[in-house]
């Protein structure tokens, strides 16, 4: 479908009016007084887009199905994304500007393609589907969100726009994409030809978005579909998961990424072919111990991680770690190899990710569009399993198998819920606090650099299986640089507690 004229541009009209953007802030291209809407109201959902769309372009926003933008006779989607460096690495970008800067931006967020279409009749052909039409050529112009912390709309006035670029998917990308979408669709369809009657057929679609999400690669829906107060039902969107977003990023800005990247020999489209792979090397290498897989594989230097080390090589590549693989880390895809003992059991927590605070201090913040429930919706667990006889003697670790492993609703709702609200309230009504260790004789304890032994008092693993930890190897004035309500304190991570992916892992088949 065709756009009207004042959608219409040349690369050359797009070139200028972008790089006259670049570097001024959102709040300086501003023409269409955008920002004039939060004297009323400080919570405006896509303010960014709003400017880049009628400030910059000068259209008017819309909510059609259909292409924002032709240029040069292409039908274009425009989206507009914040990306921002990660506190971890504010060291290192410390004096650098320009490219060296930029190439350690990170995605903020997943991108919104568009809403999932229900009616008349869900669409059955991926190449003229709405999704494909509208992600099929991206142009997308990044401004930088800096903030750690959730800053209200009028607050989006200073950042800056930094960059743009046009998108186009790989052929591997574009098959993985399609085999998403039609996951979806062939779940749509089965509903509808179940039930006909639209009620009817609604209800058996509510929760669907979390039951296909551990079989979505690089696209997610959101939010879930659910009936709401008002009794119409939420309609879910596809968004480009994060952690792909944070791949276009980096490639973006990051050119030499291509020089440095690592990628599998045989990539995959799916999870159904990842799962293929997965047990065509368990019947290759199930059952043999770590001795014999090191003789197999040709490893010569033996790490801590020897088993780790195996399963790279398993893959037909070479890396340190096995979450440096792009076709894992763009997926959301964390592999761990997990050591049980004969019984099943475990015991070892597994660290997830550094919290950034910001939306701790937003009394309004909802739990449905908080990082922490990106973060478990986006990712799964690819578990490479080792039964360890005797942890002291190669020969006596033997390779068993692959188990695979996404977050479920109920425990997102219930188990990552819990921590989020429990934490939050610890903050927002002062009752954070620091909790000293005592000896058996009443002393506040030391370490061996002299101060006292201690963590704030939020969750902890012997309550919670999503709990708090900080992320350093010692604790000292130094080390602590995050504060909370006036607190200082280590960097801190959600982790996973080792009995729950013990109990978890014994539940599920292997692949």
């Amino acid at each position: 479908m065709a756009v009207t004229e004042d959608r219409r541009f040349t690369k050359a009209q797009v070139y200028a009016l972008l790089e006259g953007a670049k570097g001024k802030t959102l709040g300086e291209v501003d023409k269409s007084h955008q920002f004039d809407r939060t004297l009323k109201s400080e919570k405006i959902t896509g303010i960014a887009g709003d400017v880049i769309e009628q400030s910059v372009f000068g259209y008017e926003r819309d909510s059609d199905q259909e292409c924002d933008i032709e240029i040069d006779g292409v039908l274009t989607e425009l989206k507009t994304t914040g990306v921002r460096v990660q506190k971890g690495d504010l060291k290192n970008v410390k004096g650098k500007t320009g490219n060296a800067y930029n190439a350690y931006l990170c995605a903020k967020e997943g991108i919104s393609i568009t809403r999932v279409t229900f009616e008349p009749i869900p669409q059955t052909d991926f190449l003229t589907s709405h999704f494909w039409k509208k992600s099929e050529h991206l142009l997308i112009v990044f401004y930088e969100y800096q903030s750690y912390e959730v800053v209200p709309a009028s607050g989006y006035a200073r950042f800056p726009i930094i960059d743009y670029c046009y998108n186009s998917f790989s052929e591997a990308e574009q098959a993985q994409l399609r085999n998403d979408w039609e996951i979806v669709r062939d779940h749509l369809l089965k509903v509808y030809a179940d039930y006909p009657d639209s009620e009817s057929r609604n209800e058996h679609l509510e929760g669907f978005t979390h039951l296909l999400r551990p079989n979505l690669l690089l696209i997610e829906l959101v939010p879930g579909f659910k009936r709401k107060a008002s009794g119409f039902y939420q309609t879910p969107r596809y968004r480009l998961k994060r952690t792909f977003v944070d791949y276009i990023v980096h490639g973006h800005f990051d050119k030499s990424r291509a020089q440095h990247e690592i990628m599998l020999k045989e990539s995959f489209s799916s999870f159904a072919q990842l799962d293929a792979r997965c047990r065509a090397l368990s019947g290759k290498y199930k059952g043999k111990t770590l001795l014999q897989l090191k003789q197999m594989l040709g490893i010569d230097t033996v790490t801590k991680d020897i088993a780790a080390q195996c399963v790279i090589r398993m893959f037909g590549t070479d890396c340190n770690r096995l979450n440096q693989i792009a076709d894992f880390t763009k997926a959301g895809i964390i592999a761990k190899t997990i050591t049980v003992t004969p019984e099943g059991g475990r015991t070892e927590d597994m660290k997830l990710k550094h919290i950034d605070f910001e939306e701790w201090a937003d009394r309004d913040a909802d739990f449905e569009d908080s990082d922490i429930y990106s973060y478990f919706c986006e990712h799964s667990f690819l578990c490479p399993i080792f039964c360890e006889y005797d942890s002291q003697d190669f020969g006596k670790i033997v390779f068993e198998g692959f188990k695979r492993f996404a977050f479920d609703e109920e425990f997102i709702e219930n188990e990552v819920r819990r921590t989020w609200e429990d934490s939050r309230r610890l903050i927002h009504s002062n009752e954070l606090e620091w909790e000293y260790l005592y000896d058996k004789d009443g002393n506040k304890r030391k370490n061996s650099n002299g101060t006292y032994m201690g963590a704030p008092n939020f969750p902890k693993s012997s309550e919670y299986k999503v709990f708090f930890r900080g992320g350093a190897d010692v604790s000292t004035e130094k080390t602590r640089t995050e504060c909370v309500n006036g607190i200082r304190m280590l960097p801190q991570y959600f982790w996973l507690k080792g009995s729950y992916i013990a109990k978890k892992l014994q539940e599920i088949q292997f692949i």
